[in-house]
Parts: C-alpha cells; structure tokens; sequence
C-alpha cells in the first residue's frame, strides 16, 4: 500500500515579532495569505491555487508569512515550492527553530532525505542542547517556549521520517520517541499549558510512530498508535490516510476505503491515500471508481509510476484496452531513455493491454522489448506464453516458460504460479511424462502444503488426468479436511472410476477417504458408487456371493449355512463403507448388484432356517440393503423361490400384529428388502411401535417420507393446464416412476453471486463483473428450473446462486411432492414449486434471470415450441442452460431400445427387471450392451428414463446452431461433465480459447462420438 509519509509540516504559531513588513500592506497580505490557507486546509485547492500564484509574485517578506505560505505550497502538492519558500524564511530569520524544522519536512517531502534530517538536527541545535525548557520562561515568553517545543518536536519527528526513508525503523522509533518525551511536558513549567501547536505536533508524532510500527509489522501497536493520535487531532488527513493504508493491510477494506475518503475530503491532493482508494476499488472488482481515483493521482502526480500502472491494470479489466495502452505510452514518453529499466513495468502493461485488444504483434513487441531490459521477469515471460497459448501456439508457451526456468540459480527456482502455469501448459498439451515431472517436482518443494497439492490435482483435473490428481488431492484432503474444495476434487478424481477390487492394491487410506466422502454434503455420493464398488469387491465374501449363480438353488443354501457359520456375514455387517454406500446412492456396478441380490437371498434363507437369533449385526446389514432397494426401486433381480417365500414372511408379520406382537425387527427390515413398506397396509402400525435405530431409519425413508409427499401433492399449485398429448403421456411416464430419486446434490457450502459461477465457468465470455452495479436483478436472480423433475436442479440453484429466488415447475406432481420434502429437510425457503406444462408457462408473464431447462425440451413434441416460450421468458439481461439429447451420443440407446423393441418387453417393474437381464446377458462388443456403464440403468425409474421412454427426439449441434441463431440467443459454452473434455477441445482447437464454436465442436464429436455423455448442456444468452 503507498503511505504518505510525511505527514504534515510543522504548526506554524502567530504573533511573534518579526522583521520585515509593516503597516495596512502587511496587514492586506495577512489577509490574503489566511484565505489561501484556510481554501486549502478546508479541501478546496482548486479555488486556493489562483491566489497563491497571485502571492507567489509579491511574495511576503517576514519569516512567519513566508512559512506560510510554505504550508500553503504542501496542501497543494508542489514540493519544490514548498522547499523555496521554507529556505527563504530561514534566510530571512535564521535564529526560528520552526523555520528550520518547517525545512526538514519540507526536503523530506521532495525527496531529499539527507539536506532533512541535517535541517532538523539545526533546528534541535536552536531549541537549545537540552530541549526547550531547561531554562525556565524567564528565557522567554511563554509564547517563545512553546514554539520551541512544537520545533524540537517536529525536528525529532523529521528526524524519524528521514531515517524511516533510509529503512531504519529502529532509528525512527527511537526518534518518534524522543519527540514524545518533550511532548509529554515533563520537562515544561507549570505555568506554561500546552498550546493547539503542541497538539498537533504530538498528534502527528504519534501517527509517524505508529507508521513505523505498521511498517515493522506490529499491527496491533500501529492501530493503537493511530487511535491515540486521531482521538488528540481528528482531522489530520496524513493520519487518516496512513490509518486507512494500515486497516487495508489487515483486510478491513470497508472501514479503510472510509478512512481514506474522509482524508482527501479535507486534502483532496493527498496521492498516497488517493492511490490507496483506486487500490481498494480495484480489488473490490469496481474498475470505474477505481480509474476515477487514480486519474485524479496523476492529476496531482504525473509521474506517479505505481498509479500509472494500476490505472492501466484497471482500465483492461474494465474492458477500455486502448485507453489502457495510452496511459502506458505516456507513462514511456516521460522516459525518453530507451534503456532506463524503468520503462520495463510500463512496457508489461502496455503488452498486457495490447493482449487484452487481440493486438498479439503489438502485445509481442511490448514483451519483447520488456524482456530486452529485464531478462529476468518471469512475469513477463508468463505473459508471452500466455499470448503464445492464445494464438494457438501452446508448445512456444511451454518454451517461454521454460526460457523463464533457464539460467536461474538452482536455489532460486521459477516462481510457484508460474510453475503451475507450466503444469497447465503441459496438461493442455497432452505432454503427460513432463506434466508429472514438474508436478512432482513442485510437490517436493512443499510437500505438506494442502493448497499445493489441491492446485496440481486441480491442474490434472483440469486435463482430464484423474489418476494424476487422485494422489494429491488425497493427501489435500488429510491436511484440510474440512476444506469442501478439496472433497469437490477428490469426488472428481474418482467420479465414475473404476478401481481394482479383486486383485487388491486398494490401500486402507482410500476406504477411509471414501467413508469420509459420503458424509460431505458437497460430495454428490452417487458419483463415487463406482469407485466405492472397486473397493468393496476386493472382499473374499462379496466375490463369493457374486460367482454364485442367479438361482443357486441347494447350492445357496449350502452357501447361507457356510457364511453363517466362518462369520463372514457379520464381516459384512462391520464394513462401514458397505453400509453408508448402500444408504447413500444406487450400486452402480453390476457384479457388486449380483452380490448384494445373492446377500439378499442368503438372509432371506437364514431368517427362515431354524433358531437363527435377530443379531444387531445381521439387522444393520438388512436394513441397509433394504434402503439401497428403496433407493433404485427394486430394481434388483427376483427368483420365484424369493416371491413365494416373502408371501410366508409377510402372513408372519400380520400374525404377530394381529396378535398384538412386534415382528422381529430383522423381519421387517427384510420385507423393506424387497417390497416399499409404506405400501403395507400395516405400515402405520409398523410406525406406532418403538424400534432399534436401524429399523427406526428404515420406516422413516420406507413410510414416513413417502406419507409426507403424499400430503405435500395434494397442496401443490397448478399454474396452467397440461393438455397437449405428448405432456399428457410424458406426466404419466414420470407419475409412475419419479427420476431420480436422489439422496443429496453436492451443496456447496456458500452460494456464489451469479455473475462469479458464470464468470468460473466461461472465463472468456465478456460478461458482467460487478452484477450490483451492472447488471440489474443479477444480485438476487429470478431463476425458472423448467422440468424439474424431483428436484435437483432446484434446489443447486437455491443453494449455489446467491440470493437467488427460484420457481421449479414440472408435468409430475409425484415428481414434485419428492422435490418439495428434500428442499424442506435441507432447510430451502427461497423455491417455489408447481405443476404446469412448459409449453403454457408464457401465460404467466414473468421474466427470469436464470433459466434453466435441461434433459425437458427433447421430450416435448416439437422441442423449438418449447425454447420459443423460454425465450420470451428471459430478461434482457438474461441467461439460460439448456439440455438436449445428442444424436451421436445416445447411438447405444438407440441400439437398446431396438432391442427391447424385438423382445416386446412392458415398461413395469417385471418388464425392466428382464430387459436389464437380457442386455448384462449381451457380448460386450454389442452396441446395445454400453448401455450398461450409465449410472442410470441401476434403478428402476432411471432405466425406464433411460432406455423405454415414452416420448424422446435427437438433436445435433447444427440442429442447435440454428436454433440459437433462429431465436437470436448467443452460445456462452458447455457445461461439461468430464474436464477431460475441454482439454481436448483446448488441445484440437487452440485457436479457440473461448471454445464457442459449434461447428467446432461438431467436428471434434465426428472424432470422439461420446465426448458430450449423451446430453448436450449449453448455456446461452439474449444477444446484444
């Protein structure tokens, strides 16, 4: 932060007697001169600069006007004046130890340090060896005294500013000190009473003081210090702007950014604390203001060279590239010496000016030249390889950043950001043993570091090199576990990935990890049930049970006996990750589902063998796969041995209620095993009984939370009719099978101002930085979620855009009932549900922020009638996310549903069980088979959304080119799935940083068919 550090000059006292001038012409100048200094003590130096000038060509004669007018010249910024007008009063009365004190502050202020502090010490020489005082008033009046105290003092303190100019803040302080002594009075006769001189003088001696403490880094005693001085003087705008400067170091930039402004409301041509407030607007992401401060700097300060360089910064941020690269110019041409390094900032700038305007040959010679001063900027090499990166030439950045590495002293290494720049460079580039190389070797620098390891893992996510990232963003999370960033990371490490389980090599750590995962409310769980099955499946049992074949018959009771018997069942039992995945999210792996549909059957057969006690161990386990079948809708195979025997198990729970008995709790926790409890008709009896905790849990999920989206259908509104027949069909598909039923989201632990998700996701867009003063309506923004479904996507709206207010309306009301009992037990006020048919939602005539609408507008008869009606619903400023199926991606499907096609199976229950069957039946090479690997075709209503829906269409993405062109709408970017695939885009198109290229991205799907995962997800907004 720039201080102003000399603050203030020496309280200049009245009525002593001086030589000179005399007479109505002396007492007329008097006059003039006072109204000079009370326009610029008041803050209006523009009014005060013409009369001084006017008395700058009859200059006074006497000492004390001509300080006077010294002072006069400080306010209003011109030291060399100020400096003439000081020498002069000490060559007119060279015995005025205020003179000379005046002197000292003056050089210092002008920069020289050395002619101040030898003018302050001649100032201490006239105040007497010992101090002002030794002598008693009889020396001289009272008046005299007191003007040599003020002197010594301000000496002392030009003393402490001229040593803080050299960086010796011990010296300083001790000299601060000194000037407090006399301050203090303890050597001051009684009789004599400290004047407003002496007030002041000490006020602005505590604020030097505490400036030096803030400069040694003891906050604590600065804040203080300054505390002391403004309580003695107020309104001293020095020590309102070195407090202000002290508050923004400790990140107070709200009480700093007031500080500062009431310092230059009463000197407004203060610079140090007008830089300071263009510096705290800057970082609050308010360029304007900003280049409103720092222009008024150089107004004051031409070559203010920090100022100069923040105005530009400032001025590219804030979209004004060519003004940006005229203050750099100017800033050169005030350095007509080519080769003086200090036109090296200047010419960084103006590159990084030219950059931001798409003017790369400029951009490049700015660079080049800023290179040929300071060979040794990695800053600047940084910028090069990012223009290099930009105009589709990533391995010349690589090369530069590697020019920026060479040369340098082994134990002087490239700096950190700009390693990792390299990190990112090679990622992008595909270039995987060198990326690992410099990971690690940025790794052993730090090796404990959380936020290190977190920005490599981040780095390799970035590239789609999950097996990269995964080691550190393991280690991240055990130095920060309780950073949620660093679970989002490692969610994404492992999301969809396959680990080895049968053949081992899967270390504790990472069942740990995973456990610990799966009680993130920021980890969406069913992203890691992949993961979690690879890890699981290295148990002994769980292989067992899944060689087993579909109806083992007497071999599956020979088997129920044997796990009874060596305890592997209660192995099982025990196995916390097992537990908290089955409660959490779908299995979504085939031989884990065999598994656990075996298990099932196994401790069917035990509750029914004889004398098998209800152990709270086998009841865990029960209870458990009960509420993972809750959780995929049963979609778990049946035999007929398994039907007739649940039939026998059901007479026996009604007898036991009949006969006023309680089931046993491992009977019940197998009925929720195979059929939904809550549509027993005995299921209110079930919830009037007390129960172990894990059956408790059951008959929340199984009855009570089904009850209550029960009632919550009935009081559900409906804001428009739903007549045509495609919504008509599509209602019912979704009020028989709710998709999906979903256990959390990944809430993030703070929601985010709409403009910063926008801006994180589509860094290249020019999109609106500060929406409170931009953007209308983007502070709190209205969000529709079309098609809601059960939910998801509302409440990440509520819970990730800041303030936002959020209506979610679907065809289901089943969907919603779901959709409203979540949002209530995440505690979510701000979202409005209702039922209605996208296609008449134009009645409403409301306008929306956001919109969002994916996975909806391809099950509509005709989706561009649809995407008309959001169209008209976005405000100007509008932006929306919009979802279809892609043609070349949903090949598999296409393949599937022909083949379900051939083999006529029904969309029920039955029906998906055996289509399921059929496809983990197929060779792997079939293209129906692929449909296997989606997290979909693991329950019972996704599958059915999946492969037999009753009404779906295909686009491509010239189909989706049209579109937006047809609608006026203009295409931001994808929202992808799998970083990997920008990297790719990034690697195939480097010419298109932004990647906003549909015909681009057109050509790269031709290549890879499966990059968009089935689902197109572009956000778009209203052309400008």
């Amino acid at each position: 932060m720039t201080t102003d550090t000399a603050t203030g000059t020496a309280s200049l006292p009245t009525g002593q007697s001086t030589t000179g001038q005399s007479g109505p012409d002396h007492q007329a100048l008097g006059h003039r001169l006072a109204r000079v200094l009370e326009l610029c003590r008041s803050g209006r130096p523009e009014e005060a600069e013409e009369p001084y000038r006017a008395l700058c060509g009859t200059p006074p004669q006497d000492a004390a006007d001509l300080l006077s007018l010294a002072e006069a010249a400080r306010i209003l910024g011109h030291p060399a004046e100020t400096v003439a007008w000081a020498e002069a009063a000490v060559r007119r009365q060279p015995d005025r130890a205020d003179g000379w004190s005046v002197l000292a502050l003056a050089f210092i202020a002008a920069g020289r340090t050395d002619d101040g502090y030898a003018a302050a010490a001649e100032a201490l020489r006239r105040t007497g060896a010992n101090g002002p005082g030794t002598n008693g008033p009889e020396a001289g009046g009272a008046g005299e005294h007191a003007a040599k105290e003020a002197a010594a003092i301000q000496a002392h303190r030009a003393q402490a500013l001229a040593r803080l100019r050299r960086g010796q803040l011990a010296e300083a302080a001790a000299a601060c000190d000194a000037a407090l002594r006399i301050a203090d009075g303890t050597a001051r006769p009684s009789q004599i009473q400290p004047t407003q001189t002496l007030r002041q003088a000490q006020a602005e001696t505590l604020g030097t003081l505490a400036l030096v403490r803030m400069l040694e880094g003891r906050a604590e005693e600065a804040e203080a210090l300054f505390r002391r001085a403004l309580s003695h003087r107020p309104l001293l705008p020095e020590i309102l702007g070195n407090h202000a400067s002290l508050l923004a170091r400790l990140g107070r930039d709200a009480e700093a950014l007031e500080q500062a402004e009431q310092a230059v409301a009463l000197r407004p041509r203060l610079t140090g604390t007008l830089h300071l407030i263009g510096t705290l607007h800057h970082r609050a992401g308010q360029p304007e203001s900003a280049i409103a401060a720092f222009h008024r700097v150089l107004a004051v300060d031409p070559g203010h060279l920090d100022t100069r360089l923040r105005l530009a910064d400032s001025l590219r941020v804030a979209g004004h590239w060519e003004e940006a690269a005229g203050v750099c110019r100017d800033g050169l041409a005030r350095i007509p010496n080519p080769n003086d390094p200090g036109r090296t900032p200047l010419l960084a700038n103006l590159g990084a000016a030219l950059q931001t305007g798409r003017d790369a040959a400029g951009a490049l010679e700015a660079y080049r030249e800023a290179l040929r001063l300071s060979p040794d900027l990695p800053e600047i090499h940084n910028n090069l390889a990012r223009l290099h990166q930009e105009t589709g030439n990533p391995d010349a950045a690589i090369e530069e950043l590697r020019r920026a590495t060479a040369g340098r002293p082994a134990n002087q290494p490239l700096p950190l950001p700009l390693r990792r720049a390299l990190l990112s460079l090679l990622i992008a580039a595909g270039r995987t043993a060198e990326a690992e190389a410099e990971a690690f070797g940025i790794a052993r620098t730090a090796p404990e570091d959380a936020e290190l390891c977190f920005g490599i893992a981040a780095l390799f996510l970035q590239g789609g090199w999950r097996d990269q990232a995964l080691p550190y963003v393991r280690k991240a999370v055990r130095l920060a576990p309780d950073l949620p960033r660093n679970w989002i990371a490692f969610a994404e490490a492992l999301r969809d990935a396959m680990l080895p389980g049968a053949d081992g090599g899967m270390d504790e750590g990472l069942r740990a990890d995973l456990l610990a995962a799966l009680g993130r409310p920021e980890v969406e769980a069913s992203g890691l049930s992949r993961a979690i099955a690879g890890v699981l499946m290295a148990s002994p049992t769980l292989r067992y049970l899944a060689a087993l074949p579909e109806d083992a018959g007497p071999a599956l009771d020979d088997a129920s006996r044997a796990l009874l018997a060596d305890g592997s069942l209660a192995g099982l039992a025990e196995d916390a990750l097992l537990l908290a995945h089955l409660r959490a999210a779908p299995v979504c792996d085939p031989t884990l589902e065999r598994a656990l549909t075996r298990l099932r059957q196994v401790l069917m057969l035990a509750l029914t063998g004889p004398g098998l006690p209800d152990r709270p161990a086998w009841r865990t386990l029960c209870a458990a796969i009960a509420e993972q079948c809750f959780l995929n809708e049963y979609v778990f195979a049946e035999t007929d041995g398994e039907f007739q025997v649940l039939a026998v198990l059901v007479r026996a729970a009604e007898a036991a209620l009949d006969r006023n008995e309680q089931p046993p709790a491992m009977l019940v926790a197998l009925l929720g095993a195979y059929r939904p409890l809550y549509r027993w008709d005995r299921a209110a009896a079930l919830q009037t009984l007390s129960w172990p905790e894990e059956i408790a849990r059951l008959l929340d999920r199984q009855v009570a939370e089904p009850l209550a989206e029960a009632a919550i259908q009935a009081e559900l509104p409906a804001l428009t009719p739903i007549s045509n027949p495609v919504s008509v069909g599509v209602r019912a598909q979704y009020e028989e099978n709710p998709y999906p039923r979903w256990m959390n989201t990944g809430l993030l632990p703070e929601a985010v101002p709409l403009s910063r998700f926008l801006h994180a996701l589509f860094p290249h867009a020019a999109l609106p930085a500060s929406p409170a003063w931009d953007t209308p309506g983007w502070d709190a923004p209205a969000v529709l979620v079309a098609g809601c479904g059960t939910g998801r996507e509302a409440v990440w709206a509520a819970s990730t855009l800041k303030n936002a207010r959020v209506l979610a309306v679907d065809l289901s009301r089943r969907s919603l009932a779901y959709a409203t009992r979540q949002s209530r037990r995440l505690g979510l006020k701000s979202i409005e549900f209702a039922q209605a048919d996208l296609l008449e939602l134009g009645a409403l005539g409301r306008r929306f922020d956001v919109i969002h609408s994916v996975g909806v507008l391809h099950h509509m008869e005709d989706p561009m009638a649809g995407l008309r009606v959001l169209r008209g619903m976005m405000r100007p400023h509008g932006v929306m996310e919009i979802g279809f199926y892609s043609a070349a991606a949903r090949r598999p499907i296409l393949a599937a549903r022909h083949f379900i096609a051939e083999r006529g199976h029904p969309p029920t229950l039955d029906g998906i069980r055996h289509v399921r069957r059929d496809i983990l039946a197929l060779p792997e090479g079939h293209p129906a088979r692929a449909v296997a690997h989606s997290p979909d075709f693991y329950g019972t209503s996704a599958c059915r959304d999946l492969l037999m829906h009753v009404h779906e269409l295909h686009v491509t993405l010239p189909w989706l080119a049209d579109a937006l062109a047809a609608l006026k709408l203009e295409f931001l970017g994808f929202r992808l799935a799998d970083p990997a695939v920008a990297a790719l885009y990034r690697k195939r198109f480097p010419e298109d940083p932004a990647m906003t290229s549909l015909a681009r991205w057109d050509r790269l799907e031709a290549e890879h068919p499966m990059i968009f995962g089935g689902l197109y997800q572009a956000w778009v907004r209203a052309r400008t």
